[in-house]
C-alpha cells in the first residue's frame, strides 16, 4: 500500500558542546567532547492520502523538529521519511523569507523553492497577494512587515500552490481571528479535496475539529496515537494532573489582568445545582451557564453532554439555531434543555464552551461534575448508550412460546 507520508524509525540527535572550542577539538582529535540530546526517538507512523493528522504536546516535545524533517528543511540523524506528492509547509514565522526582499520577491523565491516555474508563479501571483490582503505593502521589504502580515503571506504562498500535503505549525496562531477563519476555511477546503494535512497546535479544540487522528509527543517519543478526541483528552488530562487547578476567582483575575481569554464561562448549573444527584431515566436536564466577555468580538456558546470516557454524546453550537452571536463586553446567561434524557447507563458530564465566530477557536470550556442515570429494572436486558423505541414484528417459529 502506498502512503502519502511514511515515517520509519525516525530519530534526531543534537550534539551539545560546553564550549565552542570543543567542537573544533572533537573534529581534530576524533574524541567525543559533546553531550547527545535526542529531540526525536524512534518515531513511526504512516498517513494515507487525504488524512488529517494533528500533533500535540508540550513545548520542546519535538513537534517542530518533526515537521521540519517532514518539510525537508532538516535532516534526521537516522530513520527514513517517504513522501509522495508536493509538500507545502508553514513552519516558524518567517522561515524561508529573505528579510531584505520585498513581499513580491519572496513570493517568487518561496514558490520556486516549492517546485513552481516562473510562469506558474506568475499565474498565481495575484491570487497569493489577494488572499494575503497585503497588496499596498507587497513591494515593501519583508523586514518592515508585522508578524501578522508575514504569516498571511506565508500561508497564502503555501496554500495557493495547490500542494498535495500541507504542513501547518503553530505559526498560524499569530494571525488575527479574521485571518485565522480564512485559513481554517481553506484548510477545510483542502480536506474536501482529499489533501493530506499535518496540523500542530496547542488548541485541542481546533485539533479535534480539523483532524481525524492525532499524535501526542512527549520528550521526543510517541506517547499516544489514535483518534484525535482520544489523544487530546489524554493530553489534557496529563496537563491537568501536572498543574494545580486554579480557582474560579484566580482564573477570572488572570483573564482580567493578562488577557488569557476573550470569554470565560463563570458557572454551570444542572437542574439548578452545582453537583447534580443521580438522575432518573427520562428526566429533563436543564443546563444554565453564566459567562463573561472581556472583548468586543462576537462569539457563540456551544453546549452538550459527554460520557465520562470522553465519548461526546451530543454538542451543538447555538449558531445552528440563532442568526446573531453574542457580542460586546459584559456578563450574560444562557439556558439549554434536553427533554427526557434517553441514556441507559453510565456516568455523564455536561459541557459548555465559548467559541469564536468561526466556531473553531475555543476561548474557555467548563464541565460539570459527573452524574449517573438510574435505569428502570425492566430495561436491564438493554445494552448500549441510550434507549430507543422499538418493536418485534412478524415473528414466526414453531417452538416460540409467548
Amino acid at each position: 500500500m502506498m502512503y502519502a507520508v511514511e515515517v520509519i524509525n525516525l530519530s534526531k540527535m543534537y550534539k551539545i558542546y560546553q564550549r565552542p572550542i570543543d567542537r573544533l577539538k572533537e573534529s581534530l582529535f576524533r574524541k567525543p567532547l559533546h553531550q547527545a540530546f535526542d529531540t526525536l526517538k524512534h518515531i513511526n507512523f504512516s498517513l494515507t492520502f487525504g488524512e488529517t493528522f494533528g500533533i500535540v504536546g508540550d513545548n520542546g516535545a519535538g513537534k517542530s523538529t518533526l515537521l521540519k524533517i517532514l518539510a525537508g528543511t532538516l535532516s534526521p540523524t537516522c530513520g527514513q521519511v517517504i513522501i509522495h506528492g508536493r509538500v507545502a509547509a508553514l513552519l516558524e514565522l518567517g522561515t524561508g523569507f529573505h528579510q531584505d526582499f520585498t513581499g513580491r520577491q519572496n513570493i517568487f523565491l518561496n514558490a520556486s523553492m516549492l517546485g513552481l516555474s516562473h510562469a506558474e508563479i506568475k499565474k498565481k501571483e495575484n491570487d497569493i497577494i489577494d488572499f494575503a490582503e497585503i497588496r499596498p505593502f507587497i513591494d515593501q521589504p519583508i523586514k518592515s512587515y508585522s508578524s501578522g502580515m508575514t504569516v498571511r503571506l506565508a500561508f497564502s504562498i503555501a496554500t495557493c500552490i495547490d500542494p498535495d500535503i500541507l504542513i501547518i505549525d503553530e505559526a498560524l496562531s499569530v494571525g488575527d481571528q479574521y485571518f485565522q477563519k480564512k485559513c481554517i476555511d481553506r484548510m477545510n477546503a483542502f480536506k474536501d479535496q482529499g489533501k493530506t494535512i499535518l496540523f500542530c497546535s496547542h488548541s485541542m479544540y481546533m485539533v479535534n475539529q480539523l483532524c481525524r487522528i492525532a499524535m501526542w509527543l512527549e520528550e521526543g517519543q510517541i506517547k499516544k496515537i489514535g483518534p484525535a478526541t482520544e489523544v487530546t483528552t489524554a493530553y489534557e488530562n496529563y496537563v491537568r494532573d501536572r498543574n494545580p487547578i486554579a480557582s474560579e476567582e484566580q482564573t477570572l483575575a488572570q483573564i482580567n489582568e493578562k488577557g488569557y481569554a476573550g470569554v470565560m464561562i463563570r458557572s454551570l448549573l444542572l437542574n439548578g445545582k452545582d453537583k447534580p444527584a443521580e438522575m432518573e431515566f427520562g428526566q429533563d436536564l436543564t443546563m444554565a451557564a453564566e459567562f463573561e466577555s472581556f472583548q468586543d468580538e462576537p462569539f457563540w456558546i456551544a453546549m452538550g453532554i459527554r460520557r465520562n470516557d470522553f465519548l461526546y454524546c451530543h454538542v451543538v453550537n447555538m449558531a445552528k439555531d440563532f442568526k446573531q452571536p453574542f457580542q460586546g463586553k459584559g456578563i450574560g446567561k444562557i439556558t439549554f434543555r434536553y427533554p427526557a434524557l434517553p441514556f441507559l447507563q453510565g456516568e455523564f458530564i455536561a459541557v459548555v464552551v465559548a467559541v469564536d465566530i468561526s466556531g473553531l477557536h475555543a476561548y474557555h470550556m467548563k464541565e460539570s461534575p459527573a452524574f449517573s442515570v438510574k435505569v428502570p429494572n425492566e430495561w436491564r436486558n438493554e445494552v448500549g448508550l441510550l434507549h430507543l423505541n422499538y418493536s418485534w414484528d412478524d415473528i414466526q417459529h414453531p417452538m416460540l412460546r409467548n
